[in-house]
């Protein structure tokens, strides 16, 4: 079957529901997918009341020809008179070392994407079923659950708008032979030949004698990644069920409780494991660490201190609760070598800043030292050993007992500064301070403030 503008107002385009929308978005590389999109739209807009058509390409720099091919998308725009708007792509020196080029272009390029798109807009891309084919081998191929199986969604939000794939259902050889018909040209981007890149093995040495064999492997595909959409929908629904009934909110931020994940089946306990890390936006772990996540963080002593690293983020665990954390840099350790000694302008100015934090004047505080001018003041970092007596104890006390029973996490505990007064501990952070170092009653005392 050959393809025309006409199957874009059928039911599998996935467009049918947004004749509405404020603006249609076409993302157009250059390339013969993208290019049969916006010719089939500007033809479907002169037949059909459509929303006001615009378009973005994204230029990567990542080829000789770059200029060339977003020259060519600019002007074949003029000429269908749709305005296009050309932007230039980022790439993460980080994102390309951790995920390779391919991937650190498109998320480049769908950064972009969010940050143009506006609210009610539509953006339109030019993936096809060859497309949607390789996508779920390749996944397969690495190992992918439910949620990877689904390979790529017809739709999904993106952004303040929504991103459609109008193309899903049609072959890449019917996109061949509609541009033949129109006579269109597109840019061809030698990269695709290489097959030492995965998508592209898959697309010229293994593909076509799995279609040789079975001449139907592209509908099956679709198939396929629709049961296992409909599947993912009923596992979502069943985990926020779970997720409701224990999640707990509490100072460290939203928690689940180790013992509530511990009666839950192994299925079932990762299934709703893979629902907070998706609604907190953390890359999903592998088969291997879902496993591990079950003997570090469930089956380990009480005292230790699982930790796992996700991307940006961390799995940790405190008081029986599993907690995400996005990973922050610690501050400088390095304690003020000599000290300084409190001067007149100090004890004006209200405030002793460090690059985490400040020490600043209140009136009224409840943890807080006395500082005059004259005092040596010296600020450190845990280096174990410490012992203080906070304000109300009869007996001094090791920090890390301390620290302990006010359940301070265990990886915050070597952050905490600690700050000494002629060359005794007088204060810990704004937890507590040491008995000799209080300030009178109504007096105004100095107290600890963390860089936010």
């Amino acid at each position: 079957m050959s393809f025309s503008y006409h199957q874009l107002l059928a039911q599998s385009s996935g467009l049918k529901t947004h004749f509405q929308a404020s603006s249609w978005v076409i993302a157009v590389s250059g390339g013969l997918d993208s290019m049969c999109l916006l010719h089939s739209l500007v033809l479907l807009s002169q037949s059909a009341l459509c929303p006001p058509l615009r378009v973005l390409h994204v230029n990567h720099g990542l080829h000789l020809k770059a200029a060339q091919w977003q020259q060519q998308v600019e002007e074949q725009c003029m000429r269908y008179g749709v305005q296009c708007i050309s932007l230039q792509a980022t790439l993460c020196p980080q994102q390309k070392r951790q995920v390779g080029l391919e991937a650190a272009a498109r998320n480049a390029r769908y950064d972009l994407f969010n940050q143009h798109l506006h609210i009610g807009e539509v953006l339109l891309l030019g993936q096809h079923a060859d497309d949607q084919t390789e996508t779920l081998f390749l996944r397969l191929l690495r190992g992918a659950g439910v949620a990877g199986l689904r390979a790529m969604p017809q739709e999904r939000m993106l952004g303040l708008g929504i991103l459609v794939r109008p193309l899903l259902h049609v072959r890449q050889s019917h996109l061949y032979g509609y541009a033949k018909q129109y006579h269109l040209t597109w840019c061809e981007d030698p990269s695709n030949q290489n097959t030492n890149f995965d998508r592209n093995y898959l697309r010229h040495q293994v593909l076509p004698s799995l279609r040789k064999r079975w001449s139907a492997i592209d509908q099956r595909v679709a198939a396929v990644t629709a049961v296992m959409a409909d599947t993912q929908i009923l596992l979502d629904e069943v985990a926020a069920a779970d997720f409701d009934l224990i999640v707990k909110s509490t100072q460290v931020g939203e928690c689940l409780p180790s013992s509530n994940l511990r009666l839950l089946s192994r299925a079932r306990r990762h299934n709703l494991l893979r629902y907070w890390f998706s609604r907190n936006n953390v890359p999903m772990p592998d088969y291997a660490a879902m496993q591990r996540i079950d003997k570090d963080f469930l089956d380990s002593a009480i005292d230790a201190q699982p930790y796992l690293q996700l991307g940006d983020w961390c799995l940790r665990r405190n008081q029986g609760y599993l907690l995400l954390m996005l990973e922050s840099p610690s501050p400088s350790r390095e304690a003020d070598p000599c000290g300084f000694v409190i001067d007149h302008q100090m004890m004006m100015s209200g405030s002793i800043a460090w690059s985490d934090g400040l020490l600043c004047l209140k009136k009224t505080q409840a943890v807080g030292l006395a500082l005059a001018s004259g005092d040596v003041l010296m600020r450190r970092f845990r280096v174990g050993g410490e012992r203080c007596k906070p304000l109300g104890r009869m007996h001094s006390q090791s920090l890390k007992k301390l620290l302990q029973e006010a359940k301070v996490p265990a990886w915050e505990r070597a952050k905490l500064p600690l700050f000494y007064l002629n060359g005794e501990l007088a204060m810990v952070s704004n937890l507590w301070v040491c008995s000799g170092f209080e300030v009178g009653l109504d007096e105004p005392v100095w107290c600890w403030q963390e860089t936010t």
